[in-house]
């Protein structure tokens, strides 16, 4: 029997996060601080993973350029679910978990300050197939969900595009789709930086309030219960220092949404 090796993911994203989806028109020094301020926490946080789980880091760059030669195979319109990672792309479909935060339960809806997704999904009408893009399916439920909404509208979806896929969702997703991916792993957990940093999280349930990762690190990001408060000190932390690097670069941290805290669960998918 073979032994399966788990692997631990984190995309390092946070310039990307900042300058595709807040707006921030970062200069080099400032870019340069925020990388090395990456560097700087992954070197902190990985002693709370366990030593036999496979640590990985992929910066958002390098798996952008990877997506782009991948979709140039194919003269199909590109509809992408996430600027951050595929700035390039014929049409976007904002689309994303929303948590209620005293439930946990969870539904497909529009992404914070995105028109109603479903006025997004009668705008690609005017394609008849499509390749769909994203960064990546930890199980698939989540992309299988919104495949499904994209056919309800006409939509043939002749490709799937994606930087990451876990086995689970390589079988849900293949089993139904052409799928092309950058990396498969069999995942331990999969954390975009941005999500430690507090910058991005889980959409509320009728706002457009998000929930910091730090507030339910052992359900979201597979944290032991015994480390959840050294990782939570170590996230804010680093919060303070990157809102203290945009200030003295005299960028507007009003464009970074309000921050809620999480009472109810909820599995990656």
């Amino acid at each position: 029997m073979a032994l399966v090796v788990f692997t631990y993911l984190i995309t390092r994203d946070i310039v990307e996060t900042l300058e595709r989806k807040l707006g921030y028109n970062l200069d080099t020094c400032s870019q340069e601080k925020i990388r090395l301020l990456e560097d700087n926490f992954l070197s902190e946080f990985w002693q709370y993973i366990p030593l036999e789980i496979v640590k990985k880091e992929v910066r958002a760059k390098n798996i952008s350029e990877e997506l782009s030669s991948i979709v140039a195979r194919s003269d199909l319109p590109v509809v992408s679910l996430d600027r951050i990672y595929f700035p390039i792309a014929n049409k976007y479909l904002e689309a994303t978990r929303i948590t209620n935060p005293n439930t946990g339960e969870v539904v497909i809806g529009e992404r914070c300050g995105a028109l109603s997704l479903d006025w997004q999904l009668e705008q690609l009408r005017i394609y008849r197939s499509i390749v769909l893009a994203d960064v990546g399916s930890f199980e698939g439920t989540t992309l299988l969900k919104i495949c499904s909404l994209l056919e309800q509208k006409g939509l043939d979806i002749e490709e799937i595009v994606l930087g990451f896929v876990g086995k689970v969702a390589q079988e849900k997703l293949g089993s139904k789709y052409k799928l092309s991916s950058v990396y498969n792993f069999e995942f331990y957990e999969w954390i975009e930086l941005r999500d430690f940093f507090g910058i991005d999280g889980r959409r509320k349930f009728g706002s457009n309030e998000l929930m910091p990762y730090w507030n339910n690190l052992p359900s979201w990001a597979s944290i032991s219960v015994s480390d959840e408060q050294s990782v939570v000190c170590l996230c804010k932390a680093y919060n303070v220092q990157l809102m203290d690097i945009l200030v003295k670069g005299g960028y507007d941290l009003q464009k970074i949404v309000g921050r809620i805290n999480y009472n109810g669960g909820e599995k990656n998918e």
